[in-house]
């Protein structure tokens, strides 16, 4: 429910298909959006502690999101945003969540390579109590292969503290590499990305390595007279954690993500949003053995 881990998927230095309009004042460029809608939830849960309630409900949502870009100079692009995402249950009200994320991101181009760094602060209220706090600082470099192909290697690392669980506080060390390719003129796209991770926790039972696949596919078109965009995903990991003892197997997790949303531009600021999503989190320990699928549909304000 919390997918504060989707930070390290949404970290790539390309940003496309943005459809509304943004203000731009010499070097400076400013974009932000709003949404509401509902989400249906088959197994109301707390990703980040694996606990699943068994319970389907109806969330209220509501985000809002600001970004800013400063071109500095031909090479160094300066940019920043904060985002804030409510999720409010009809019945389940101890799930109901509240997120703020913040990041900050400096780019540096030399030839066909941008070296990049970046730092997100994410803090993520539960029932109106704060909850978690995550800080992560990642360096990256984009390499332009071709015309229409960019790889981007980066190394993160990820500070987790739990309000009133100190056993679940971590460190998290990730490597990664994502290749992007471009059809029709940067309308179509698809990532494909490898990454592997190294979590320590305070309680050792939660400490895990896991390497991992993600994979999306992206397109942008106009029917109806209307310009729409498809987006099909999916994520893949194996966790191995740590052996405490001889007497028992370790644990061993796969988690499998499925992914599809699909945009409507009504106007150049006004669309409607749907997504399907659909989670398979398979455990060798009973209580972190389970499955989700969430739906949703919101409108949507840009500019």
């Amino acid at each position: 429910m919390l997918f504060v881990t989707r930070l390290a998927v949404t970290t790539a230095a390309v940003s496309l298909f943005s459809s509304a309009p943004s203000f731009s004042a010499d070097n400076w460029d400013i974009s932000g959006k709003a949404s509401a809608g509902l989400e249906q939830q088959s197994n109301v849960n707390i990703s980040q502690l694996e606990q699943a309630s068994g319970r389907s409900d109806v969330a209220t949502l509501l985000a809002a999101d600001l970004n800013a870009t400063w071109q500095v100079n031909p090479k160094w692009t300066l940019s920043s945003s904060y985002s804030v995402q409510d999720k409010n249950y009809r019945e389940a009200d101890d799930f109901n969540t509240r997120l703020h994320l913040a990041n900050i991101d400096a780019g540096y181009q030399h030839g066909n390579t941008t070296y990049g760094t970046n730092y997100y602060y994410a803090m993520a209220e539960l029932a109106g109590e704060r909850f978690l706090t995550l800080n992560q600082g990642s360096v990256y470099a984009m390499h332009s292969a071709s015309d229409s192909w960019f790889v981007r290697p980066a190394i993160t690392a990820t500070e987790k503290t739990f309000a009133n669980i100190g056993a679940r506080g971590a460190n998290n060390l990730s490597i990664s590499t994502d290749s992007f390719w471009f059809f029709a003129e940067g309308q179509h796209f698809v990532s494909l990305g490898l990454v592997y991770e190294d979590e320590d926790t305070q309680d050792n039972s939660f400490s895990y390595r896991a390497p991992g696949l993600r994979l999306k596919v992206s397109g942008r078109f106009d029917l109806w007279h209307l310009t729409q965009q498809l987006q099909l995903g999916m994520k893949i990991s194996k966790r191995d954690y740590q052996k405490l003892d001889t007497d028992t197997a370790p644990r061993q997790d796969t988690h499998s993500q499925l992914e599809a949303k699909w945009q409507l531009n009504v106007t150049p600021v006004f669309s409607v949003v749907t997504a399907v999503e659909h989670g398979d989190f398979s455990s060798t320990l009973e209580s972190a053995d389970y499955r989700e699928t969430r739906s949703s549909v919101s409108l949507q304000v840009s500019f």
